[in-house]
């Protein structure tokens, strides 16, 4: 179970990441902690079992949110460049600014 709801909280944070800014995070660590406390009574597991299972989603969560984040800053980086490196005139603006 432990496994499971690591890699969805970070596949999860990585989207988040990727698309919203970081007032997302709050709600999504929150609908995440409510599933992970869901799927623990579900599985009909200890108090303490659903209560580590909702940190370590919690943390997964931000975790992948935080790689999201860097891959949307490196994919920026990237096509920013390649338009520079197509435009002149936008290369000739950045030395303006």
């Amino acid at each position: 179970m432990a496994l499971e709801l690591a890699i969805f909280g970070i596949l999860a944070g990585v989207t988040l990441g990727l698309r919203y800014n970081v007032l997302v995070l709050v709600p999504g660590v929150a609908v995440a902690m409510l599933l992970a406390m869901m799927v623990g009574i579900a599985y009909d597991a200890h108090f303490w079992s659903i209560i580590l299972g909702m940190a370590m989603l919690g943390t997964a969560v931000q975790i992948g949110y935080l790689a999201g984040i860097a891959i949307r800053a490196i994919a920026e980086s990237i096509r920013t460049s390649l338009v520079a490196g197509r435009n002149p005139q936008f290369n000739s603006q950045i030395g303006r600014t």
